[in-house]
C-alpha cells in the first residue's frame, strides 16, 4: 500500500491540471481572445499561457503513464522493497517541482531547471523498472 499516497499525488496533479486549463481557456473564450469553435481543432492563434497550460496537460499522460503501471505491477504482484517505494516517491516529487516550473510562463523561462526535474525523474522511473525486471527474475 506505499504506492497508494505517490499515485493518488499524481493523479490529484492531473486533475488539478485539467481545472486549470479549463479554467484558462474559459478566461480567454470570456474576454475574447479566443473563440470557443477555435478547440475543435486548435486552431488559431492561442495565448502563450494557454499553449503551456495545454502542453503541461499533455505532458502528464506521458511519462508518468509507466509510472503508473510500474507502480500498480509493484501492488499487483506484491514485489517490492523499499528501494521501490522510495523510487516512486522519488518520481513524484520530481514531478511535483517539474509541475511547479511548468505553472510559470514558458517563454520567459530558463529550460535547464525543468529539464533537470525530467531528467531526474526519468531516472528514478528508469530505474525501477529495471529493478522491477531484475526482481522478476530473480524470482
Amino acid at each position: 500500500m506505499e504506492f497508494i499516497l505517490p499515485l493518488c499525488i499524481m493523479a490529484f496533479l492531473n486533475i488539478f491540471l485539467i481545472f486549470r486549463l479549463l479554467f484558462l481557456a474559459g478566461s480567454f473564450i470570456k474576454r475574447t481572445e479566443i473563440k470557443l469553435d477555435q478547440f475543435q481543432l486548435y486552431e488559431g492563434e492561442f495565448p502563450d499561457k494557454l499553449w503551456s497550460a495545454r502542453y503541461q496537460f499533455q505532458n502528464m499522460y506521458e511519462i508518468p503513464i509507466l509510472f503508473y503501471l510500474l507502480c500498480l505491477i509493484h501492488i499487483n504482484l506484491n514485489i517490492y522493497t523499499q528501494f521501490d517505494v522510495n523510487l516512486a516517491w522519488g518520481f513524484v516529487i520530481f514531478r511535483f517541482i517539474h509541475f511547479l516550473i511548468r505553472l510559470q510562463n514558458q517563454r520567459d523561462l530558463n529550460i535547464r531547471p525543468r529539464t533537470l526535474t525530467f531528467v531526474l525523474s526519468l531516472i528514478c522511473l528508469t530505474i525501477g523498472w529495471v529493478n522491477l525486471f531484475i526482481s522478476t527474475i530473480v524470482a
